[in-house]
């Protein structure tokens, strides 16, 4: 590692003064990016940390909407009550971010932005539709988390852009919320596979769900042709077969040190059929 520079960001306009730099890398929390400068995966001239720029941090309620700065760490978001009553989920799912350590060092923005197909923060912002908020030297915009991601290391960022945060609509429906999540180890895991689930029933009648899945495919995925087949259908042990069959053929996850990839189709499609038994069960 051959780094030459490190410089503490403390407001945005420094940041889009050098963002452009040769060799400039933002720094955002480093759990990702540490790793790969370690292994030399990237040997960044310049270090940008924004771990204490404050428009970058906080959560912050606005109408319909949770606004999360990039730089917010996960265990913030984890004790945070807002969170608690309007995205459980998101809750759920990052504690299952790591160790205390990483979780107390790991930002929503850094997660993002490593773009992982494996990426626990993904699963969630899919299903409360998530927008990414981006800022750069021409401007800004917003994209959804499903076209931000778009293969494994990659996103929509452009040189000199940045993650400002991510804007998430409070969902209107009363969801139950499911996240299963399937590993070698407890522990600091990385997933197999992953599947998260908003599910609104009645009268064991699907009204809508929203399914995600992270690790069988390049980039984490929403499974809506999966979601249209099922929806306003009574849950049956014929429905949770169909969808099981269905989701394994959707998918297309590859083989690696952790799992074949008809293991991993295998795990999702366990996954969806336990989705929709806890469902029904309540």
């Amino acid at each position: 590692m051959n780094m030459h520079h490190y410089m503490k960001i403390k407001r945005v306009p420094e940041l889009l003064e050098r963002i452009t730099d040769p060799g400039a890398r933002i720094l955002c929390g480093g759990t990702d990016l540490v790793v790969k400068m370690r292994s030399g995966a990237i040997d960044p001239t310049l270090l940008l940390d924004i771990s204490d720029t404050e428009a970058l941090r906080g959560i912050e309620g606005k109408e319909d909407r949770l606004i999360i700065g990039a730089a917010t760490t996960v265990s913030e978001i984890i004790a945070d009550r807002l969170v608690a009553e309007k995205l459980p989920l998101l809750q759920t799912v990052l504690r299952t971010l790591g160790s205390t350590q990483i979780r107390n060092r790991a930002t929503l923005g850094g997660n993002l932005v490593n773009a992982s197909p494996a990426a626990d923060s993904a699963i969630p912002l899919l299903l409360y539709q998530a927008d990414v908020n981006i800022s750069g030297i021409h401007g800004d915009r917003r994209v959804p988390v499903e076209d931000f991601l778009v293969a494994p290391g990659k996103t929509t960022l452009t040189s000199g852009e940045f993650v400002r945060g991510v804007s998430i609509p409070a969902p209107n429906a009363a969801f139950g919320s499911f996240f299963h999540k399937v590993g070698r180890r407890k522990a600091m895991i990385i997933a197999i596979a992953s599947l998260g689930a908003l599910v609104s029933m009645k009268d064991d009648v699907i009204n809508e769900i929203r399914l995600a899945a992270g690790s069988v495919a390049p980039r984490p995925i929403r499974m809506r042709e999966l979601e249209q087949a099922i929806t306003g259908k009574l849950v049956t042990k014929a429905l949770i077969e169909h969808a099981k069959t269905m989701a394994i053929n959707s998918v297309s996850p590859i083989d690696d040190v952790r799992a074949s990839a008809d293991y991993r189709r295998e795990v999702i499609g366990e996954l969806v059929a336990r989705v929709m038994r806890d469902a029904v069960s309540g």
